[in-house]
């Protein structure tokens, strides 16, 4: 019995709505008619208005499931038009059946009404209530292309999953591509890291370009190789990709390098040896022939602007970290501890972090610096900080899981953040989720994030006496640290990964359906 009922529960739903219909119908009548006395052709047609829209409504939400409110004005008129067109196909039935064939009334009546029932329930199903007809956007098939991906560390990894798992939630067919540290079967295919990078970067194509010619849009996440690789495959194919820029390699990786010491907007526009304007055009036109281009910040949508690519191309989609769960209980430290996240590399300041710390140890001897993360400035970070006695003070953590990062940020004092560039910072975000004050610099996606005096500090780039002042402002005034956790937590209420999702998923339907 249950099995009947599940396997034809839309039908039975159908009759209960049809039948509840009828029930308002005939009762209004009787009520308008009997009870309160309105003229018998005025109370037909209040009952008759009555019974239509519970019909409708019933059919609409309740039996055929279909929660789409964009197209409902066009499905009531085609509803409508439906019921006139039943209402004529009775009369013409009844006429058929009792005239031309003799047949008695009222099985006349029940033998049109279960064939207009019959039609109805296929015009509803498969016209009115279809949900493809009825407006709903077939959801295209999405590769996500990226180099790293958990089990790999770090925020970026970890969102990544999250998004591929939202997506799929919401219907899209989902597909990931990635290097990892082995690989491993599923939906998400892995291309080793420990083989030469000729070979890794073969592969990687490969895999990349065989996966790309069962899926509908690509989905990439930097403009390195990966990035490089579906502009090939977009030129050879014409398979579109979104980019999403939160960073730009060519600078980066000329800025790593020591090749440069220009601020990333300038470098934008000054003429520099080949090899750095190889670097240059070959992120344009990864950038530039994209079909659409994520930017994590305004600061980030005006760089691509200013590299080439066209504003209509743009949307500004920020970071969030809400999809985490609950941050540990925040911990008041036993000495005062500053934390820095992220990569060691030279703009982000590290460096002047750790002369700060050695200057502010001749006031605080238990002073401790927690540094997470890894990156080419390792080495030299380590040995400043050990030249400078500060072995027992400054702590590096190296790459960590992103629990044990929120647990380190749960029992610190300030959050620090010398950048000379900044995307986005992620790594605020999560520090002011975990309640921690910030100080950070007054340049880029910073201050999109930290306002000074409200709910952070700003200071500026390695301006080391102009820090030493921000950080004593802040460990010598308790009431401006809970100042700054609680506007903080509010902040970053802005950043919801509701609507990362959501304004992902619509760009990428958006993207898929233009020519």
């Amino acid at each position: 019995m249950m099995n009947f009922l599940r396997k034809y529960k839309q039908i039975i739903k159908y009759f209960i709505a049809g039948g509840a219909a009828a029930a308002v119908d005939l009762g209004l009548l009787y009520f308008l008619t009997d009870i309160l006395g309105i003229w018998y052709l005025i109370s037909t047609s209040l009952a008759f208005a009555a019974a239509f829209f519970v019909s409708f409504f019933l059919q609409k939400f309740w039996t055929f499931r279909d929660p789409d409110q964009t197209v409902i004005y066009k499905q009531l008129a085609t509803y409508l038009a439906v019921a006139l067109v039943n209402f004529t196909l009775n009369a013409a039935l009844m006429y058929i059946l009792v005239d031309g064939f003799k047949i008695w009334y009222l099985l006349a009546q029940f033998l049109a009404s279960g064939l207009i029932a019959g039609e109805s329930y296929f015009i509803y199903k498969f016209v009115i209530f279809n949900k493809k007809s009825a407006g709903e956007i077939t959801k295209p098939r999405v590769l996500i292309a990226t180099g790293i991906y958990p089990p790999d560390i770090g925020g970026p990894a970890t969102m990544l999953e999250a998004l591929a798992s939202s997506l799929s939630r919401l219907g899209f067919s989902v597909q990931t591509i990635t290097y990892a540290e082995q690989t491993a079967p599923g939906q998400v295919y892995r291309i080793s890291r420990a083989q030469n990078k000729a070979s890794r970067y073969a592969k990687y194509f490969w895999r990349l370009w065989l996966l790309s010619r069962r899926a509908d849009i690509l989905y990439v996440t930097d403009t390195y190789s990966v990035g490089y690789f579906a502009y090939l495959i977009k030129k050879l194919t014409g398979k579109k990709y979104i980019i999403r820029f939160a960073g730009d390699s060519a600078w980066e990786m000329a800025a790593g390098a020591g090749w440069i010491e220009d601020y990333i907007t300038d470098f934008q526009n000054i003429k520099y040896d080949r090899r750095i304007e190889r670097l240059k055009a070959r992120r344009k036109k990864i950038l530039v022939k994209a079909d659409k281009v994520i930017a994590v910040s305004d600061f980030m949508a005006k760089l691509a602007k200013i590299i080439g690519v066209r504003e209509e191309k743009i949307t500004v989609i920020y970071n969030a970290v809400d999809f985490f769960p609950a941050s540990p209980k925040r911990q008041i430290p036993l000495n005062p501890t500053l934390v820095y996240a992220g990569r060691l590399v030279p703009w982000k300041g590290v460096s002047m972090l750790i002369r700060a710390v050695q200057e502010l140890k001749n006031h605080r001897p238990n002073i401790i610096f927690e540094i997470i993360g890894d990156g080419p400035e390792e080495v030299k970070l380590k040995k400043l900080a050990y030249n400078f006695g500060l072995a027992e003070n400054v702590i590096f953590r190296g790459r960590v899981r992103e629990e044990e990062s929120h647990e380190i940020f749960a029992r610190s004092t300030i959050f620090v953040l010398n950048t000379n560039y900044e995307g986005l910072p992620h790594s605020v975000l999560n520090a002011m989720r975990a309640g921690l004050p910030v100080i950070a610099t007054p340049i880029d996606g910073n201050l999109e994030v930290v306002e000074d005096q409200v709910n952070g500090l700003l200071a500026p780039y390695n301006k080391l006496a102009d820090w030493i002042i921000a950080i004593n402002k802040l460990l010598n005034n308790q009431g401006l640290q809970q100042k700054f956790s609680k506007n903080g937590l509010e902040t970053i209420a802005r950043f919801k990964w509701s609507e990362v999702v959501e304004k992902t998923s619509a760009l990428i339907i958006r993207s898929f359906g233009e020519k």
